[in-house]
């Protein structure tokens, strides 16, 4: 479950953005609550609502961004419509909105079902909501309500992690992150943080000894390189940047890879590959998590990352020798292409720009 809290707006846009919704067909108004005298009229149209909040604000000048907008999530289906706009319902009391006249809208545009709400910050008696730590509130109350203890997860959580065979730091990080936790490591302890405060921490003491008992599994990784070897030919392996689903059929490019072997090894088989980039170029390698066995590995234990994304490269020196022989063998879309520029730009940089850097005592540009 998601909540968001949009930024403050001197103008209510987001009756308009609403009903806009409305009109397509594409969202529902599930509740109208302390509009007064707008109950009397026979139609009320968005703009009777707009007239009214922006009224309702008038009363208190000093707050110049009196517009409040949130919305409350589902990621999956546990939530129908309506237990999501009584949801919404509870968490207005709490965030201090329980005599404020607001509209609960549920859209239905995005792959996640989701309530927005809309109100003003400015009361009946011309105060002020109070909005001090609302970001933090807002959560706290989310969880609050659906009777989540989140220092007993957050401990929960780590003794799950804590069970997984990882040969480094790092991959212990991973997996915790994976699972939305900050991680700030202080005074040999590893603290963990979630909306906006530390809920547990793990000593170091004992991360050491977890890691002291990691033993490696070189049949379990032959048995991974088997599957990724077998499907490989299948799914396309080579990374890309992950979209996700906006509002109005739009689509935002993250920072994180997935392939479509990924996805299809995760959804049959319970296997992450958790790839790393830097910047703007491709990712240079990868983690496996298998989740199944409860262990880490190093991508490069299995498969090395080029392999994986060009099968060709994995072939025995004789056998690649008669298929260079043999231009018939050459695949014609090699995902390798993938690679190449990050590779061959990154060599020319250094061989072209190189000398002049020096002159001018600047930094090398790869550090390979």
């Amino acid at each position: 479950m998601i909540v968001k809290i949009f930024r403050a707006s001197a103008s209510f846009k987001a009756i308009t953005y609403n009903f806009d919704k409305i009109a397509k067909g594409q969202a529902t108004l599930m509740k109208v609550s302390g509009f007064g005298a707008l109950r009397q009229l026979h139609e009320v149209r968005p703009e009777d609502y707009r007239n009214y909040l922006e009224a309702q604000s008038g009363l208190n000048r000093n707050v110049r961004l009196p517009q409040f907008h949130a919305m409350i999530s589902a990621p999956d289906h546990s939530f129908d419509k309506d237990k999501l706009a009584k949801l919404a319902g509870k968490w207005l009391d709490l965030m201090g909105y329980k005599d404020q006249p607001y509209l609960l809208v549920h859209h239905r545009d995005t792959d996640q079902s989701h309530v927005h709400m809309v109100s003003t910050r400015v009361s009946r008696e011309g105060k002020k909501i109070d909005s001090a730590f609302e970001h933090r509130r807002a959560i706290v109350g989310l969880n609050k309500l659906l009777q989540k203890d989140e220092a007993h997860q957050a401990q929960i959580d780590a003794s799950r992690v804590l069970q997984y065979q990882c040969s480094t730091k790092a991959q212990v990080l991973l997996l915790l992150e994976g699972m939305g936790y900050h991680i700030h490591e202080k005074d040999g302890q590893f603290l963990l943080h979630k909306f906006g405060r530390q809920l547990f921490a793990i000593s170091g003491q004992r991360m050491e000894e977890r890691l002291a008992s990691y033993v490696p599994d070189k049949q379990r990784a032959t048995q991974l390189k088997a599957i990724f070897r077998k499907y490989q030919a299948v799914f396309n392996a080579a990374p890309e940047r992950a979209t996700v689903s906006l509002s109005g059929g739009r689509t935002l490019q993250t920072n994180v890879y997935r392939s479509d072997l990924g996805d299809f090894l995760k959804e049959s088989f319970g296997i992450d590959l958790i790839f790393h980039a830097s910047g703007d170029k491709p990712p240079y390698g990868y983690t496996i998590i298998d989740h199944t066995q409860q262990r880490v590995f190093k991508g490069s234990e299995v498969l090395k990352l080029a392999e994986m994304i060009n099968p060709a490269l994995g072939v025995t020196s004789s056998v690649k020798g008669t298929m260079e022989e043999s231009p018939d063998n050459r695949p014609d879309h090699s995902p390798l292409t993938y690679f190449r520029p990050y590779l061959s730009n990154d060599i020319d940089d250094q061989q072209i720009h190189g000398p002049r850097r020096r002159r001018q005592k600047k930094a090398r540009s790869n550090t390979r």
